[in-house]
């Protein structure tokens, strides 16, 4: 499963960028956010961020196994650029563009088994002519875990602002 997070609008210049994420392309994330902690660049300090982001959205968000997550994708893309002007000599003015760069890092893993029951339930009802049947504290345990497992997934309409924010980075 791909898991993306995205950084928008670093205020640093991509060319700049490029040169930090050329070297912990394709590593584990954290060997890359290792490898970033003790490099010289202004820009490891936001990539270990952007890491550490996209490790809590793959284990919250989307439930995946942390020791099995790889970088597959780490691309630094130029965002807007902020022009503005310097004084020069005889009255003049040099133009100053002041870059930005947009940064997509995806990882890929595999989900977690979540232990839970196997469709006990669905077994059960179809043959209910069997002499076997489910004591009702059973019937209950195997209902919440079922209800507990469809929460997880589901989207509630109207959440809050604080949900919304949290997961704004996961796609």
């Amino acid at each position: 499963m791909k898991v993306i997070a995205k950084l928008n609008y670093l205020h640093i210049s991509p060319r700049k960028v490029r040169a930090v994420v050329n070297v912990v392309k394709k590593m584990n994330p954290e060997d890359a956010m290792t490898q970033l902690k003790f490099f010289p660049n202004m820009a490891a300090q936001p990539l270990t961020k952007l890491i550490k982001s996209a490790i809590a959205n793959a284990e919250n968000n989307f439930s995946l196994d942390i020791s099995g997550l790889k970088i597959s994708e780490f691309k630094v893309d130029g965002g807007p650029v902020f022009k503005r002007f310097r004084p020069a000599s005889k009255g003049r003015a040099a133009p100053l563009n002041r870059r930005t760069s947009h940064v997509t890092l995806v990882l890929e893993g595999q989900r977690i088994k979540i232990d839970g029951v196997k469709k006990e339930t669905d077994e059960h009802e179809g043959h209910s002519h069997s002499s076997e049947k489910l004591s009702s504290t059973k019937t209950s345990e195997i209902n919440k875990k079922r209800d507990l497992g469809t929460r997880r997934g589901s989207k509630k309409k109207g959440s809050g602002f604080v949900k919304r924010m949290f997961q704004r980075k996961a796609i």
